[in-house]
């Protein structure tokens, strides 16, 4: 059953924007009015109209969203009766960043496997923004980030340790060019290779070159840190990359630079807080945290005291 067009003009009642739907479920506001003009253009009244700066519902729409709520009520109720049939494959969808991917498939997974028999796992692999969006729109269960708190009303987060970015350039670049220690200017004729637009480090790496006066000669633009750090690698540029993908020895070949002030970020466990969820996943959190303590992060020695205890909190 889609209900996505009763969710989005239910939000429009509480926030009272288009803009506001748009920002809780990651899409745009020009799909937002698109789906109440669908809506009144289907039933041949206006469902909304604007009063001081705010969309208000008629009275056609106040019977169109009461409808709307029994509707999902129904769906819930629904699903939950479902829920008590047995399912040898139910199917669970974690949305994962892409830094934590591996370490989820090789210690979290087969904890969720071992007291979870019954379910299904399935990973998906996405950048923490589109792991959020997947939540909203019921396209995952739970998702894995790497970000700041999203601060999101229908979204539940927990904190489950902390990171920070630094800036690692190849010494092949520099070393010429130096007297002494390296600076983030002296890093200006270089080409960088940093993620694309929209993604949540983007910005930060944005914010960062902004602040130094870097004006960008060459840029690759990659989709995860795993290829930042490839392409690192591979001798192509300077990047950002979080501490816990640093190995330890990279300082024979790298110079590797602390941030002022430092960019932490971290590390979130999120669900939708906003329907009820089954048998399955009501015990999918805790699991999650206490695998979370299993997890080894190697983070780069220089930086390990000023990185958080990994463990979660409890």
């Amino acid at each position: 059953m889609n209900t996505t067009r009763f969710e989005y003009l239910l939000a429009l009642e509480r926030t009272g924007t288009m803009t506001g739907v748009a920002k809780a479920y990651f899409i745009s506001p020009s799909a937002v009015s698109q789906c109440l003009k669908n809506e009144e253009a289907q039933l041949g009244h206006p469902l909304f109209r604007s009063e001081n700066h705010r969309m208000v519902p008629t009275e056609a729409g106040q019977i169109y969203l009461n409808g709307a709520r029994k509707i999902l009520e129904i769906r819930e109720a629904t699903m939950d009766r479902l829920n008590i049939i047995p399912q040898k494959h139910h199917s669970i969808r974690l949305a994962v960043a892409p830094m934590l991917y591996e370490k989820t498939a090789s210690v979290i997974i087969p904890e969720l496997n071992a007291l979870l028999p019954g379910a299904d796992f399935e990973l998906m692999r996405a950048a923490s923004m589109v792991s959020a969006a997947y939540l909203l729109n019921d396209l995952a269960d739970f998702a894995l980030l790497c970000s700041q708190p999203l601060n999101h009303t229908l979204l539940s987060e927990d904190i489950l340790g902390q990171d920070q970015l630094l800036l690692i350039v190849p010494k092949a670049y520099l070393r010429r060019q130096l007297t002494g220690p390296p600076t983030i200017e002296d890093c200006g004729p270089l080409p960088f290779i940093l993620l694309k637009n929209g993604s949540y480090t983007r910005g930060i790496e944005n914010e960062i070159l902004a602040k130094h006066h870097i004006s960008l000669n060459r840029i690759y633009e990659v989709d995860d840190h795993i290829m930042a750090r490839n392409f690192l690698e591979e001798g192509r540029g300077a990047t950002f990359l979080p501490s816990s993908m640093i190995p330890s020895h990279a300082e024979q070949h790298f110079f590797i630079l602390p941030l002022h002030p430092p960019k932490p970020f971290h590390f979130i466990l999120a669900y939708p807080n906003y329907k009820k969820p089954d048998k399955d996943k009501r015990d999918v959190p805790g699991i999650i945290k206490k695998a979370w303590g299993k997890i080894d992060f190697d983070f780069y020695d220089k930086f390990h005291k000023s990185i958080p205890s990994q463990s979660p909190p409890g």
